[in-house]
């Protein structure tokens, strides 16, 4: 992927051998990135999905709760409206990590509350972000949808109308 992503910038190599040539280099960078770093592969390496995870789920309620929510609604029109705004998404994403990492985080470089008083319980970050962020996405934007629901149908209607 890095080899794809430096090829992207628009660097020119001959077409024939861009490809090999790029992934051959960054396959070597990354071959000795990670002879370096084997010392402390394990913890560094479990760390860092930890931290990926601790986002990744509030995001990924955000999202499902999103589409549920608007089910049956065509949303293409929304990626080029400037005038929408949802700041429930914004708002239940942060209060998710927040609230999660805070309480429930176990692992070396951060313990958070509820995981300091019972460490039995382990790392739930991951899960309680996910349930928190759902849930505060689905009760701030329940009514906005429903409320805004009305008139986005108005707005596409009239603009089916113009357009015939």
């Amino acid at each position: 992927s890095g080899a794809l992503a430096f090829l992207a910038l628009g660097v020119r190599l001959p077409l024939a051998w861009r490809r090999a040539v790029v992934a051959l280099v960054f396959g070597i960078i990354g071959f000795v990135l990670a002879w370096l770093g084997l010392e402390d592969a394990g913890h560094a390496y479990e760390s860092f999905l930890l931290v990926i995870a601790y986002w990744i789920s509030p995001w990924l309620a955000v999202v499902l709760v999103d589409q549920y929510l608007r089910r049956g609604e065509r949303v293409d029109d929304l990626l080029t409206d400037i005038g929408h705004t949802n700041w429930a998404g914004p708002v239940a994403f942060l209060a998710g990590v927040a609230v999660s990492v805070g309480g429930f985080a176990n692992q070396a470089l951060f313990t958070g509350l509820a995981a300091r008083r019972f460490p039995q319980v382990g790392d739930i970050a991951f899960l309680v972000g996910f349930v928190v962020a759902g849930a505060l996405y689905a009760t701030l934007s329940f009514r906005s949808l429903s409320r805004n629901r009305g008139t986005h149908d108005r707005q596409t209607a009239r603009r089916g109308d113009q357009l015939s």
